[in-house]
């Protein structure tokens, strides 16, 4: 991270996060493509149309989209199935290397966190609760149960964080590690900092011109802490 980067960080009073990727990797307890399978399989025995299109799709939040264009009446049950997958696996994710140090770096300077993601709410609250974190989220905005199409890059999820922490937009910043965080949070005027976890991702987020791009949550936990002989500053008005 450069020098301007971490000033830009650090200039920030409130934080979004994403969940899957920055915190722990939502999946790793029941694979992605797995999940999508399943979804789709039991969809199917239910009497949904499965397309071949949709049939080789690996992403369960896209499987989700595409139940509720073709079987919006068991939106509900879609829901319900990807939520209980996310439930269950996220009892054997590890958090990301650096992301707590972050949310205590956050939380020693008085910058409060709210999860923003497309997982389901009560998956977050599993995995905060599992590792002992809950304490130093400031509240959860997860997937709502309604519609799919509420998820990012529509502005809905943000715009509940925004109102939560009465911030103006261009003093939080939003971290996520997909191009629907950068989107919408460029769309709200938030500022964004691009985890970029695997290969080709930092590139990308380069040319979406991300305020900033980081390969290592640890980079901007030590943004935030900045440290004075020895001791962290908090966040001054």
């Amino acid at each position: 991270m450069s020098p301007e980067e971490a000033s830009m960080v650090r200039r920030a009073r409130a934080v979004m996060l994403d969940f899957d990727g920055p915190v722990c990797s939502a999946f790793a307890g029941y694979p992605a493509p797995q999940v999508a399978r399943d979804m789709l399989a039991r969809s199917r025995e239910a009497g949904v149309p499965v397309s071949t299109s949709a049939a080789a799709e690996t992403d369960p939040m896209e499987v989700l989209r595409y139940l509720f264009t073709v079987a919006p009446e068991r939106q509900a049950e879609s829901d319900q199935m990807l939520r209980d997958a996310e439930v269950l696996s996220v009892k054997q994710a590890s958090a990301t290397p650096g992301a707590v140090d972050f949310m205590r770096a956050c939380q020693t300077t008085g910058r409060p966190i709210v999860i923003v993601s497309n997982n389901a709410p009560e998956a977050v609250t599993t995995f905060l609760e599992k590792e002992g974190l809950s304490d130093l989220i400031d509240a959860v905005f997860g997937r709502s149960r309604v519609s799919p199409e509420l998820m990012k890059p529509h502005p809905h999820l943000l715009g509940l964080a925004l109102e939560h922490l009465s911030t103006d937009p261009a003093d939080c910043l939003m971290v996520g590690d997909s191009a629907t965080d950068i989107e919408v949070a460029q769309t709200m005027g938030v500022p964004t900092v691009a985890y970029a976890d695997r290969p080709g991702k930092a590139e990308r987020f380069r040319l979406m011109n991300s305020d900033a791009v980081i390969n290592d949550m640890h980079e901007i936990a030590m943004a935030i802490a900045l440290r004075t002989h020895g001791k962290s500053r908090p966040l001054t008005n």
